[in-house]
């Protein structure tokens, strides 16, 4: 057994080793912090240097070259993410100039591409997409394979933005990559290629090879964008699909765009054994019939799923049964209130 005295001293060591460690943890944090600090100090006086001959280029007051001049070696991936904040803040032919000014640097951005951290990779992309133009685009459609989720994300988007088809198809060839995102995030993505994109989309969502939950997702941006010809796409797949994502897609874009002629394909989805796919049907019934759906709308307030009755007490209200909503508002019926409330919000 060990002595007190023994004890005692293994005691008093273990303080003064924890005491020096403190010291000296707390002299690295202020070293570290000062480093930090003068590391700031010196990016703000080359950031002002900069921007104050970057401004001269876009006045036409210097050439780019005088800028170059000012960026040394060590300084091109900082000078890089300058000009990616500076464009932010202009429009137009501005916005190309400070491109061009990148140009130089871009090299050097790409190879940050072959970094381990995911966050420099995106960052990477991010500023090719930006500030390349379409001389980077390949490298960024790479992008769209890369391990990281993050970086294929920040690559489909800046493809996206780009506004070219070709490159929006690699995106939606990819997007099973995605499944985990929010659909209607993607959706609204996909959305963001805007009109010219629409029949690579109708496409793509038509094709039985693609994953029914990407091609819901396509749908969802049709509807986003409001293509009128894409209602025809989503009336056949209602008859060529059992997907309850899928079909729910289809019957939320007929009843946004559909026409009458689609309106068989949503009433024999009325029944359909999946409460989702019967409260999207519902609602495509009330926004394209008429007088011959109301026993279909109303027989909706006895279904056990209160989103089927909430879709069918609206569709009653856009097809002309207003009277069976009073008839189910003064009754005893379970969905009573409902239709009170429809009724109220009409008036």
């Amino acid at each position: 057994m060990p002595s007190a005295d023994t004890a005692l001293f293994v005691l008093s060591a273990a303080i003064v080793l924890l005491a020096a460690l403190a010291v000296v943890f707390a002299v690295v944090t202020i070293l570290l912090r000062a480093a930090n600090s003068r590391r700031a100090r010196l990016w703000s006086v080359l950031e002002a240097r900069w921007e104050a001959r970057v401004m001269d280029v876009l006045a036409g007051d210097a050439a780019p070259e005088q800028v170059h001049r000012l960026v040394g070696p060590r300084e091109q991936l900082y000078f890089a993410d300058f000009l990616l904040r500076f464009q932010r803040r202009l429009r137009g032919a501005e916005r190309e100039v400070i491109a061009a000014l990148a140009a130089p640097y871009l090299d050097a951005v790409a190879a940050q591409l072959r970094l381990r951290d995911p966050e420099r990779r995106a960052r990477a992309v991010q500023t090719l997409s930006r500030l390349g133009g379409g001389r980077h685009g390949d490298a960024v459609v790479r992008a769209l394979d890369d391990d990281s989720a993050l970086v294929a994300m920040v690559a489909a988007r800046a493809l996206v933005r780009s506004a070219d088809p070709g490159r929006s198809a690699e995106v939606l060839k990819r997007m099973h990559r995605f499944r985990g995102w929010s659909p209607r995030y993607l959706a609204s993505l996909l959305a963001g290629m805007g009109p010219d994109a629409a029949p690579t989309l109708c496409d793509f969502a038509a094709d039985a090879a693609n994953p029914a939950a990407v091609r819901a997702v396509a749908v969802d941006a049709l509807r986003m964008l409001h293509d009128l010809p894409s209602a025809d796409v989503a009336a056949a797949l209602l008859g060529a699909t059992e997907d309850r994502e899928l079909l729910a897609a289809c019957l939320r874009l007929l009843a946004a765009l559909g026409r009458t002629e689609h309106l068989h394909r949503a009433r024999a989805r009325l029944r359909d054994g999946d409460a989702v796919v019967r409260a999207m049907a519902t609602r495509a019934v009330g926004a394209l019939g008429g007088s011959a759906d109301l026993a279909d709308l109303r027989r909706a307030l006895d279904d056990p799923s209160p989103w089927v009755a909430i879709e069918g007490a609206n569709g009653l209200g856009s097809a002309g049964g207003e009277d069976v909503l009073r008839d189910v508002a003064g009754s005893t019926h379970p969905r009573a209130v409902l239709a009170q409330q429809v009724l109220r919000s009409a008036a």
